[in-house]
């Protein structure tokens, strides 16, 4: 919404693995780092979590949210795109 132009020109118009592969390598380091936590951190409470109390848990779960969100989007761009390859 406030990118500018040149920021709105470097990322329009790219082919699809522009936008796809940053989503892709970034899941695979979270994967990486939630592996080396353990039950404990998941459960521990961040008291000055700006909505009040909230632990590890819920927090993953929201950012989860919001990435379940932009997958869904991504393929339904993808779905609208002329000659893109059908999902798997």
């Amino acid at each position: 919404m406030n990118l500018g132009d040149p920021a709105r020109k470097a990322i329009t118009g790219n082919n699809l693995d522009f936008y796809v592969n940053p989503l892709t390598e970034t899941r695979e380091k979270t994967l990486a780092e939630f592996r080396k936590l353990d039950d404990q951190w998941l459960m521990a409470i961040d008291e000055d979590f700006p909505w009040g109390p909230t632990n590890n848990y819920r927090k993953c779960s929201h950012v989860t949210e919001h990435e379940a969100n932009h997958n869904g989007q991504i393929k339904l761009i993808k779905s609208r795109i002329s000659g893109a390859k059908p999902s798997e």
